[in-house]
C-alpha cells in the first residue's frame, strides 16, 4: 500500500538525518580540536613567563569589556498617538 511505502520512506529519511547529525557533530569536534591546536601553538610560540602571559590575556579581556561609542544605540522617542 501507499501508506506502508511512505512510512518506509519516512524511516529511511530519519535514519539519513541521524547520520548527517552525527557527521555534523564530528566535524564540529574536529574544528574545535584544530582551533585548540592553533591556540596551543600560538601560546607556545610566545616567549613569556606564565605570569606575563596571564597579564597579557587579562589586558585583552579587559579591552573587550569596554563598550564602544558606536555600539551603543540611542532610543528614538516617538510622540504619543492617543
Amino acid at each position: 500500500m501507499k501508506i506502508e511505502r511512505l512510512r518506509a520512506e519516512l524511516e529511511k529519511a530519519r535514519q539519513k538525518a541521524a547520520e548527517w547529525q552525527a557527521r555534523a557533530k564530528d566535524i564540529e569536534r574536529q574544528i574545535t580540536e584544530h582551533e585548540n591546536m592553533e591556540i596551543i601553538q600560538a601560546v607556545r610560540g610566545i616567549t613569556a613567563s606564565p605570569e606575563e602571559l596571564k597579564t597579557i590575556l587579562g589586558l585583552i579581556q579587559s579591552m573587550k569589556e569596554v563598550p564602544q561609542g558606536n555600539a551603543v544605540k540611542e532610543e528614538e522617542t516617538k510622540p504619543d498617538e492617543n
